[in-house]
């Protein structure tokens, strides 16, 4: 039993309303911030005592600072046990939970993954009752377990769970911005130091001379530990420093306490009378004669059957005497002993990380091996160490080429991109094969790309004038990613056509992964140079195999996003929609977060194109979402897809919220530029600032000319006409808008021609409008674009009632009902207000339905109700969303409240109208 805290009342105090709160399920996070030694560990025991006593369950971790060495290792100490105990698939670790079991059992899984796996189980913990989670010295932990605590802190406002932890005021941490982020959301509690009164209190506690109490207070300024060191040396001769102290009481022990000390702050969480004993070469009785001296003097402290200094100052003060040499070889020793005793790989490497480097082909694999599954969790800090510390370990040859690829790709997510390419090209250097040397310089580019790097990524591929035909594998993938750079960094089409067709051509047979990949390069260069619409799409095609691109497809999505958006922008909407369902339920299958956003996004683009805004808006909110989970590709596109979903719904305030977003992207070269740009235009227009739109389109257009200047892709021509139209520049507008139909119908996309003739119809007074939009609908029979046609419908209703008068009446009716029903049905809020206004000039009365109450559901509550509507419960709707049980609960209850039902039975109905 530990003794009564002195003048810690108000800390307490505060620590005790935190824990009630949580209880009633207003979670959250709590820091002991203080210098070493003032009593943090002792509030964090106090804390396990309060939560214990009112029923709660409670994990607990420790950190040291071997502990940035070890790959999760907070996660392991808090969910180790229970993991093993359940087992692999069982209650709470089955569904999304598994990720994490797998982690903590020496697996990997990506950072989302891992994320939304963690949620899920404390989620499910806190169900059965409230989950106190602590860790000591977090300023140690691992960057992976800072990275997940960062994540979670959002979600633990809406649980019964409190993460309380200590952290050292003034120590260095190894990812110091996650902990600043975990700190901003921190219930924050400063423990003090003594007060004069304070010491005596704890002098008097234990027996010792109050007397003393002022001298002790002056050589210790009140920290805690020291007050309390000073005492158990006797308080007599007060030391210099704690080191000191802790020299002299070692020296009153036995001769060999100072070595059994010295293991026990070695060896850390694997500390026992066995492993000290072969440590030290000594006798099991002897370790246990030590401890007990050791436990005695308040240096060590027993924890079931491991061992621990009893404070990190004393483990660092154990070892201080010691030599950087001696401490290297006590390491070495201390690997050697716990490799023998089973210990966890993680663990032993930990320990040959900071021996001496030498010649040991087994150290520099047990390295490797720690680095690559460090670069696999998302954690490149801890990947650099391991790998630097593997290629220092012997002379660096061929056989380590694929170290010197990881170690790139490590120093690549520190963000020292030169000391990366050094690494790559240090690797090439090593060999003469020309089929490795690709695989370096796409594996160089592929690292510069997820970094959003382009033209640097596009520098190390290489030039493709440059390059020779590929006639190999790495060849193949090296020359696909190098178009796939051109095309995102605006290299001129028609050269990009040259090179790809004299590189890669196009594979007779689509037999292996890099024959698709090199197909969909093919038909991403078809749209940017304009290639007939039915060429790309057959090229798009034979890419997808059937499915078999996603058998093979990597975490970065590049084949598919270009065989998607190929389709897409060549009219294949349904197999374009056909092959992201797949991939989508394939991502969720895997319960991989970046495979899901990657998936959603490029399905985002097809459902707003098919005029599924509701549906559209839901997959690219849904693809937004998992920037938390480490997802940032494809931003500019997204959002300017978003922003066009947004004003198809009449939702001018949500689109004005990612301006701030695309203007950080605009007037940059490349599709993002170009994007970015162009949905900048679209809100300027959408606000009735004609002027700015149409400047803006004119910057679309410099920035895609000679690049991919495809109507199908940003029909920027169109947009600018439509703008000039409302300035008053007609005959400007009527030639953009003529030129823009030109190279629509070169194309051939359906879609886009019809988009075209909508918009000569529009502005050009001169064509026959009501054959113009005749030829519009007929383009679109056949294509599942549902608010292009209910547009061009509304339009040429109106150009009948206008033209034509009363003999048209019938049809224009028609027309507008047909677009009246898609309006309503997907909550396209302007064009249903135009079609009303249209059925009301003709005396027809609008048709209501239940569109408005719907309009109401935000995308996620929408998603959460379609799944709702088709049977699925709150439990699968999770795990198909990568959201939690308690968000799908609150999702529907807001729901029921917008739609004035009572449950999930009037759901179909309302969804299905």
């Amino acid at each position: 039993m530990q003794s009564r805290m002195v003048e810690r009342d108000a800390e307490l105090a505060i620590l005790g309303k935190l824990i009630d709160r949580a209880g009633v399920g207003r979670g959250g996070l709590v820091a002991f911030d203080a210098p070493a030694g003032m009593g943090k560990s002792r509030m964090l025991w106090q804390a396990r005592e309060m939560a214990a006593q009112a029923g709660w369950r409670t994990l607990d971790a420790r950190c040291s600072p071997m502990s940035p060495s070890i790959g999760f290792g907070v996660l392991r100490d808090w969910f180790g046990l229970l993991a093993h105990r359940a087992g692999l698939g069982v209650h709470p670790f089955d569904g999304p939970g598994q990720a994490l079991a797998e982690v903590v059992d020496g697996g990997t899984r990506q950072l989302g993954d891992l994320v939304y796996g963690a949620r899920w189980v404390i989620e499910e913990l806190t169900a059965e009752r409230p989950l106190l989670v602590t860790v000591d010295d977090l300023q140690w932990a691992d960057s992976g377990s800072l990275q997940v605590l960062d994540l979670l802190a959002p979600a633990l406002e809406q649980l019964p769970c409190l993460f309380v932890y200590a952290v050292r005021s003034g120590e260095l941490s190894a990812e110091p911005e996650e902990l600043a982020r975990i700190r901003e959301v921190s219930d924050v509690i400063t423990p003090a130091a003594l007060s004069p009164s304070g010491v005596a209190a704890v002098i008097e506690a234990q027996g010792g001379d109050i007397g003393l109490a002022a001298a002790i207070h002056t050589a210790t300024g009140g920290v805690p530990l020291f007050v309390n060191e000073v005492i158990a040396g006797g308080g007599v001769d007060i030391p210099e420093s704690l080191v000191g102290s802790i020299a002299g009481r070692l020296a009153r022990l036995s001769p060999t306490a100072l070595a059994t000390a010295h293991a026990v702050a070695v060896l850390g969480s694997e500390a026992s009378i066995a492993t000290v004993a072969e440590l030290n070469l000594m006798a099991p009785d002897a370790v246990a004669h030590d401890l007990g001296l050791l436990t005695a003097a308040q240096l060590v402290t027993r924890d079931g059957g491991h061992l621990h200094p009893r404070h990190p100052l004393v483990g660092e003060a154990l070892l201080a005497g010691m030599t950087a040499t001696e401490t290297a070889d006590l390491h070495r020793r201390a690997a050697a002993v716990l490799r023998r005793h089973g210990a966890a790989r993680i663990i032993v490497a930990g320990h040959l990380l900071l021996t001496t480097p030498g010649s040991d082909p087994d150290v520099r694999a047990r390295l490797a091996e720690q680095g690559r599954h460090a670069l696999a969790a998302g954690a490149p800090e801890r990947a650099h160490r391991y790998l630097e510390r593997a290629l220092a370990e012997g002379p660096v040859t061929a056989n380590e080429i694929p170290l010197l690829s990881r170690h790139a790709i490590a120093l690549t997510g520190l963000g020292e991109i030169d000391a990366a390419l050094a690494s790559w090209e240090r690797a090439s250097s090593l060999t003469d094969d020309p089929d490795v040397i690709a695989s370096l310089r796409s594996s160089s580019g592929d690292a510069l790309l997820m970094a959003g790097r382009h033209n640097q990524a596009q520098r190390a591929f290489g030039s493709l004038p440059d390059a020779g035909p590929a006639t190999s594998p790495g060849a193949q993938r090296l020359a696909s990613r190098m178009v796939f750079a051109g095309i995102l960094t605006g290299m001129p089409a028609a050269e990009l056509r040259q090179q790809c067709d004299r590189v890669l051509g196009q594979p007779d047979e689509a037999t292996t992964s890099e024959d698709r990949l090199a197909l969909a390069a093919s038909a991403a260069v078809g749209v940017v140079s304009c290639q007939p619409s039915a060429e790309v799409r057959t090229l798009a095609m034979r890419a997808a195999g059937e499915g078999a691109l996603l058998d093979a497809e990597t975490v970065d999505g590049t084949a598919v996003f270009m065989v998607a958006c190929s389709l897409a922008w060549s009219s294949a909407l349904h197999e374009a929609d056909s092959l992201l369902d797949t991939a989508l339920e394939t991502a969720r299958t895997r319960g991989s977060v970046l495979h899901f956003a990657n998936a959603a996004a490029c399905r985002g683009l097809v459902r707003a194109r098919m005029g599924l805004a509701v549906e559209a808006t839901a997959d690219l909110e849904s693809a937004l979402e998992q920037r938390a989970h480490g997802w940032n590709a494809g931003l500019a596109m997204l959002l300017a897809n978003l922003v066009e979903c947004r004003i198809a719904r009449g939702e001018l305030d949500r689109a004005i919220q990612h301006r701030g977003s695309l203007e950080s992207f605009a007037h940059t070269r490349g599709i993002s530029g170009a994007f970015a740009s162009s949905a900048l235009a679209d809100l300027a227009e959408a606000h009735g600032d004609h002027e700015t739109a149409a400047r803006l389109y004119a910057e679309v257009g410099r920035l895609v000319a000679e690049r991919m200047d495809n109507p199908a892709v940003l029909p920027w021509r169109a947009g600018r006409a439509l703008a000039l139209i409302r300035l008053g520049e007609g005959r400007e507008a009527a030639a953009l808008a003529q030129e823009n139909l030109v190279r629509a119908e070169a194309f051939g996309a359906a879609y886009t021609t019809a988009q075209a003739l909508r918009t000569v119809a529009a502005v050009d007074p001169t064509c026959d409008r009501v054959r113009m939009l005749r030829r519009a609908l007929g383009h679109l029979a056949g294509v599942p674009a549902g608010r292009l046609e209910a547009q061009v419908a509304t339009d040429l209703a109106g150009m009948l009632i206008l033209l034509e008068g009363p003999p048209s009446t019938v049809e224009a009716v028609a027309l507008l009902r047909r677009a009246e029903t898609w309006a309503q049905g997907h909550e396209l809020r302007p064009l249903a207000e135009r079609v009303q206004r249209l059925l009301a000039r003709v005396g027809e009365v609008p048709h209501r339905t239940d569109a408005d109450a719907l309009a109401l559901l935000t995308p996620s509550e929408r998603r959460v109700a379609n799944l709702a509507a088709t049977g699925r419960s709150n439990r699968q709707i999770a795990q198909e969303l990568f959201v939690t049980v308690k968000a799908v609960e609150w999702h529907l209850s807001n729901v029921y409240r917008k739609l004035g039902i009572r449950s999930r039975t009037r759901l179909p109905a309302l969804l299905s109208d």
